[in-house]
């Protein structure tokens, strides 16, 4: 069942319950599934940060406009393993290996921490 939301204007706009955003979320984290993963705007500072390391690799690659096999030689790992970095399989790792890979990329990186 779709939950609706009604708008300024008096239509109205239908979106998928709690439950299965969280069912679809999951999913599209699975190394099932080909594609980058979501995560929630809620998800823990920790996922936040692995999120960002691994959009650094992939900006890195872009900016670079090198191949997957050119990436992963630089940052030492395997074609399967650095396909997984680039589409976020955040669980996968640890801030401090994510962190490794983008300095060999980025060795001046810095990380700042900012209270809210």
């Amino acid at each position: 069942m779709a939950r609706k939301v009604e708008l300024k204007d008096g239509s109205t706009v239908r979106y998928p319950e709690e439950k299965k955003i969280k069912e679809m979320l999951k999913k599209l984290s699975s190394d099932d599934v080909i594609g980058s993963t979501v995560i929630p705007k809620d998800a823990p500072e920790s996922d936040k940060i692995k999120y960002k390391l691994c959009g650094k690799i992939l900006e890195y690659k872009l900016a670079k406009n090198i191949t997957q096999k050119e990436l992963a030689e630089k940052i030492g790992l395997d074609e399967p393993e650095t396909s997984r970095v680039l589409h976020y399989k955040i669980e996968r790792y640890s801030i401090e290996r994510l962190l490794a890979y983008a300095t060999a990329l980025y060795p001046k990186l810095t990380i700042e921490i900012l209270a809210a």
